[in-house]
């Protein structure tokens, strides 16, 4: 602030008080300068005039009266500055009254023509300029004062901005800093305000400040309220969480031991002696092994959502990783006619392998779901600046870009013309929480009739990590075959 209010000060100097002591000077010294010249013009008129006068009698006057003319002018000069009168005649003969010639004394000279011996005279009267220039030193002394003056008033001027202004502006900003900090104590009245108006603001501060106090209380009881509100709820909707994935679990536990006794029973059961019973029992045997893999996934989302997975990084392999999966997936491919390709690469990440095991597992499953009979699907791992990056591409007919957020969301599945896949649409989903679990996050890219891409991204594994297996990296092919 005080770097706000010293730049207003000088800015009401500038605008205000300088020019107008700027515009006093000038005037002052144009009246100075004046006052000079008229003083000057006065004495110098006076003694012309003078002149005139004494050259005008002596035209007329005789020899005998000539001195006492001379001497009767220069007395009546007393109080004037004429010290000195000298009369030089044509023929030479020079008369003299007054003083003795000064160096100092100004000359003034008239020539004329004596009327009563029609001779030519030259008069001369010596001039003492002391009391004009005395004259003139006080009207400069005076023009000088008056400068002074001006400059008194320009420092009387500048002191009362600064303390009639600026200063109660200063505690006025002040006061509204404090008021917008919340320290309302800081915002008082002082009963010494220069101006009525000042007084009227600071009045009006010190009511602002009420009110926002009273906001400001008001507003921290909403907020508590609403913090307690979001409290509760926050517990509540963890509550309702953790009891429908305990819900969720308990069914899936009490429906899995009649699921795996029914499996059991339609495996035991044989054929029949007809085709109908034969039927029957195929039919029997797939609702059976269907609602098993229902189970498998929602106990598997509520496992997961209820927290009790949590993720142990350690170094692995890439090419153990594929060769896991291929193992695990190899007949299910097979039964669907898709052809498969693995391109593992020599790379070694940091992460869980049991959870990256499984989402890479899930986002096979789900391509060779959707590549299509014959199909194709290709797992590949690639370097990219920020990790490895493992791809699961597939030949099928590909995802509309306005569906590719919600595939993730549980029992969304998306049919062509025609289309039907097994399943209940909870892979992605469960997909989507492994990947949230091992710090990383599933891609997508995926354009009509071109297929779709899924890929999810694990860091490289440390030089120290990498060390300590290279027998493992030695045996490692580039690319496995095509199954």
């Amino acid at each position: 602030m005080p770097r706000h209010s010293t730049t207003l000060l000088r800015r009401l100097l500038a605008d205000s008080v300088l020019p107008c002591a700027f515009a006093a000077l000038v005037l002052t010294g144009l009246l100075t300068m004046q006052r000079l010249r008229t003083v000057d013009d006065a004495g110098h008129l006076q003694i012309a005039v003078q002149l005139e006068q004494l050259a005008g009698a002596l035209e007329h006057a005789t020899d005998a009266s000539t001195q006492a003319l001379l001497d009767g002018a220069l007395r009546g000069s007393r109080d004037k500055p004429l010290q000195r009168i000298d009369l030089e005649e044509a023929d030479g003969r020079r008369l003299s009254s007054g003083a003795s010639a000064d160096a100092s004394f100004e000359r003034y000279r008239r020539n004329f023509l004596s009327s009563s011996s029609g001779r030519h005279r030259i008069l001369t009267v010596h001039v003492d300029p002391t009391p004009r220039l005395h004259a003139q030193r006080l009207i400069l002394l005076y023009g000088v004062l008056s400068g002074v003056g001006i400059g008194v008033l320009v420092v009387l001027a500048t002191l009362t901005l600064r303390y009639r202004v600026s200063m109660p502006l200063r505690e006025l900003q002040r006061s509204l800093d404090a008021l917008l900090d919340g320290d309302n104590e800081e915002v008082s009245m002082d009963a010494h305000q220069p101006h009525g108006e000042f007084a009227r603001l600071r009045a009006s501060t010190a009511a602002l400040a009420g009110q926002l106090a009273t906001h400001r209380a008001d507003w921290a009881s909403i907020q508590q309220a609403t913090a307690i509100d979001a409290l509760d709820q926050l517990r509540q909707s963890q509550a309702a969480e953790r009891g429908k994935s305990e819900f969720v679990a308990l069914v899936g536990h009490h429906f899995r031991q009649p699921v795996q006794a029914l499996q059991l029973i339609a495996a035991s059961l044989h054929s029949g002696i007809d085709a109908e019973q034969s039927d029957l029992v195929a039919q029997m045997r797939s609702s059976v092994a269907t609602m098993t893999r229902l189970l498998d996934a929602l106990l598997e989302i509520s496992r997961l959502d209820a927290g009790v997975v949590a993720a142990t990084a350690a170094p692995f392999s890439v090419m153990g990783l594929f060769l896991r999966s291929r193992a695990a997936l190899a007949e299910d491919a097979r039964q669907h006619g898709i052809r498969m390709a693995w391109h593992p690469g020599n790379w070694r990440v940091h992460g869980d392998a049991e959870l990256a095991h499984d989402l890479l597992q899930q986002l096979i499953a789900n391509a060779i779901a959707h590549a299509g009979s014959p199909g194709r699907v290709l797992i590949a791992a690639r370097r990219r600046a920020t990790g490895i990056r493992i791809e699961v591409r597939d030949s099928g007919p590909g995802i509309p870009s306005i569906h590719q957020q919600r595939i993730f969301e549980e029992f969304v599945q998306l049919y062509g013309e025609g289309e039907r896949h097994e399943g209940y649409g909870l892979g992605l989903a469960i997909a989507a929480r492994l990947a949230e679990l091992l710090g990383t996050q599933i891609g997508l890219c995926s354009e009509l009739g071109r297929g779709s891409t899924f890929w999810f991204e694990l860091p490289l594994a440390s030089m120290e990590d990498s060390d300590s297996q290279t027998d493992t990296r030695r045996a490692s092919p580039a690319m496995l075959p095509i199954s």
